[in-house]
Formats: structure tokens, C-alpha cells, sequence
């Protein structure tokens, strides 16, 4: 920016701004005091700012970074998935395109040799088909968009995984109940919740207060706080019905902890205290998501619709096969035969030949 005297009364401006390597520029003759003159200047730099601002940022394609890059900035993610992000830009986002075949082959043989920074265990197939996911639907984002020419992830595919068949009998449950109660009460009630409601960790810790119908006795989760991006209510059952209606009013969210200053707080990730529950009660290879599993198998027990189950769990299909196919025997005990003929309901008896 320079402000240029030409007569006593007469500046000449020359404003200049800079976005994306392109510059904008105006010239402009503004007379009385050189107050005016500066006053002036500023106001041609923020329009130049903000008509800069308002322009599509021009494209520059060249490495994988600029890839996810591009697809961040025209699609919302999920919290959970931001990690995958950061760990894909800080491995390989100087990587060019013309080379990331190559190097991306390489970097998942890497992937699956490494270790999780939290528990010390090399990753699982799962963990790694995630960082394959996101990187693919970048990609292709990118190509559809007609920024790049082809797609060099196309030939990856996923790695076999085991889908996970932990579930908890009524002791375990008992146990882990009053583990919870005893060790970390702050998060009883959201681990009661998620034991009766199919529920997803992240919904349950960003429900706000305002969240719960009181006549209705249900939660309202919106579609921007979901992973499928689909509105979904919850009931609430009996046991919690209390809780729900008397959460403090200093609180923001329905499930809070309270700091040593005695403030309300989210419960955010509570998982070394859910594992330090899980160690108190004797339970192993359990984590807070399979109780999804847990509750969506129990809801089915007791006699609901599969179809009721999948709403209210916020599935995008019915879960009700593949859950009981993961428990053969819990499948078996639930067989119901129903009214036989007599000749067909008495008893065979040995007879040794």
C-alpha cells in the first residue's frame, strides 16, 4: 500500500493484496488531508480482502497433501476420522502424485509391521482398511472432480478382517455394573445407557441437555452429530429416566464429569477410566463400542422388530443377522418351535441293540 502526495489536497493510493500467488490491485485519487487519504486506503484494502476472500482459491494439484487438502475443504468428516487425516498428511502428503502407487504400497506393508501409539499392539486390518478408505474416497473425490487424471489407488483393496463376537453374559454385566459404580461413577450413566440403547461413543458424549424430551422420554441425536448424517432418536429407559430429568442446569451436556473447581465439562474420552473398570471386573478383550453389539442382540431378544432395533440404533441396514450370526449359541437358544403334532412331542427312548 502506498499513499502518494500529488497536490496539497490530492493523494494518489495504490493498493495492493495478495491471495493464492494472485494479486489484486487498485489505484485510486482521493483529495483533502492525508487523514482522509489513509482512511480511504484502508477501506480499498478490505474490499480488495474480501473480493479476494469470495474468489474460487485457484487449484494447484501436485502431491497428496493437495489431495486431501481438497477433499477436507468441500466434505465434513467425523472427529474419530481427523487422526487419519493428520497421520496420511504427515506420512505421505510430500509424495507426488505420479508416485504414489508405488510409495502406497510400500507404506501399507509399513502399516501393518507398525504399532498403535495408545496401546502398543501392532494395528489391526480394520485400523489400516480405514486409512485405506479415507484415502481412496480422496482420491476419488479428486478425480470425479476432474482435478487429477487417474486414480493410482484404484488396485488396493481391503485386507480380511474378523468381524469382533465379544458379548457379555449377566454375570459379567453384573460385575461390570458395579465395577463402574465403585471406581468411575461419573460415566455410570453413560455406560448404562449404552449397555440398554445401541448407541455410538461420540453421539452419547455430544448430547446437550436441550437434546432429552421430557414427554416423550426419548433424545433427539441431529443428523450433524451422527455418522451416517441421519437424524436418529433414542428411548430412554426406565432406570435413567430420573437422571435424564434432573441433570444440573449448569450443565450443558446430559453426560458431564465436574473438575476439581467444580465446573460441569463434557466427558470427552473416558477410556483409560472404562478400562480401569474393565480390569476391576475381571473382564478382558471388552471395549465401551461393543456394547453397541450388546444392546442392539438384547433389544432383539426381548422381543423387538429388527426393523425397530435398526432405528433406534441408527444402522443404515438391519444388523439383526449379522449380530446373532456372530453368537451361534445365543442363535440356537432363541429358536422357538412352537405348537407341535403329539406324534412329534414324545420322548425317544435308547434301546442298546
Amino acid at each position: 500500500m502506498s499513499i502518494k502526495q500529488l497536490k496539497p489536497d490530492l493523494f494518489l493510493l495504490d493498493v495492493r493484496v495478495w491471495k493464492d500467488g494472485k494479486e489484486y490491485r487498485k489505484r485510486e485519487e482521493v483529495q483533502g488531508g492525508k487523514k482522509a487519504a489513509e482512511a480511504r486506503s484502508h477501506e480499498i484494502r478490505k474490499d480488495l480482502q474480501d473480493r479476494a476472500q469470495k474468489e474460487p482459491r485457484s487449484l494447484t494439484i501436485t502431491t497428496f497433501k493437495n489431495i486431501l487438502e481438497y477433499y477436507l475443504e468441500r466434505n465434513s468428516i467425523d472427529k474419530c476420522s481427523e487422526s487419519y487425516f493428520r497421520r496420511l498428511k504427515d506420512d505421505l502428503g510430500n509424495v507426488r502424485i505420479n508416485d504414489l502407487q508405488g510409495r502406497f504400497d510400500r507404506y501399507l506393508l509399513l502399516l501393518r509391521q507398525s504399532k498403535g501409539k495408545l496401546t502398543g499392539r501392532p494395528l489391526t486390518n480394520n485400523t489400516v482398511n480405514r486409512i485405506l478408505a479415507w484415502s481412496k474416497a480422496a482420491v476419488n473425490f479428486a478425480l470425479i472432480a476432474g482435478v487429477i487424471e487417474k486414480n493410482p489407488l484404484q488396485h488396493f483393496q481391503k485386507l480380511p478382517t474378523q468381524p469382533r463376537d465379544r458379548m457379555l453374559n449377566e454375570d459379567e454385566k453384573e460385575r461390570l455394573i458395579e465395577a463402574v459404580k465403585t471406581e468411575t461413577p461419573h460415566i455410570y450413566p453413560i455406560m448404562l445407557f449404552s449397555l440398554l440403547v445401541p448407541s455410538r461413543r461420540g453421539e452419547l458424549v455430544s448430547l446437550k441437555r436441550t437434546d432429552y424430551d421430557m414427554v416423550n422420554n426419548c433424545i433427539t441425536i441431529p443428523a450433524e452429530r451422527t455418522k451416517n448424517k441421519r437424524p436418529c432418536i433414542k428411548p430412554v429407559p426406565d432406570c435413567l429416566k430420573e437422571y435424564m430429568r434432573n441433570v444440573p442446569v449448569e450443565s450443558e451436556y446430559l453426560f458431564f464429569r465436574r473438575d476439581w473447581r467444580g465446573r460441569y465439562l463434557p466427558l470427552g474420552n473416558f477410556r483409560k477410566s472404562f478400562k480401569k473398570c474393565l480390569q476391576k471386573a475381571g473382564i478382558e478383550n471388552y471395549r465401551f463400542h461393543d456394547q453397541r453389539r450388546v444392546a442392539y442382540t438384547d433389544l432383539l431378544l426381548a422381543g423387538n422388530a429388527p426393523h425397530i432395533v435398526m432405528q433406534v440404533s441408527g444402522h443404515k441396514t438391519d444388523m439383526s443377522k449379522v449380530y446373532f450370526g456372530r453368537n451361534e449359541l445365543l442363535a440356537a437358544k432363541s429358536v422357538n418351535f412352537g405348537a407341535k403334532p403329539d406324534s412329534l412331542t414324545g420322548h425317544l427312548k435308547v434301546v442298546a441293540l
